[in-house]
């Protein structure tokens, strides 16, 4: 095994492991807490109504072909 190889598994050794190290650090740090998943949610409600694609569509003045919808399920 020459350097050049060994120098390519050190590399790739400590690429693998910074990765690791940030992707442990992230889920540590990134904690969605419930209050704020739960005031996400209020406001979501509060919203207006979802627009169907259909409404869009006419909206722009266009037609949608049967053929092209799809069931929502």
């Amino acid at each position: 095994m020459g350097i050049s190889e060994m120098t390519k598994i050190i590399g790739t050794v400590v690429a693998i492991t910074a990765m690791v190290a940030a992707i442990v650090a992230w889920s540590k740090i990134a904690v969605v807490k419930p209050e704020a998943a739960a005031a996400t949610n209020a406001a979501a409600a509060v919203d207006r109504p979802i627009i169907s694609p259909f409404d869009i569509t006419i909206k722009h003045g266009k037609n949608l072909p049967l053929e092209d919808w799809r069931p929502a399920n």
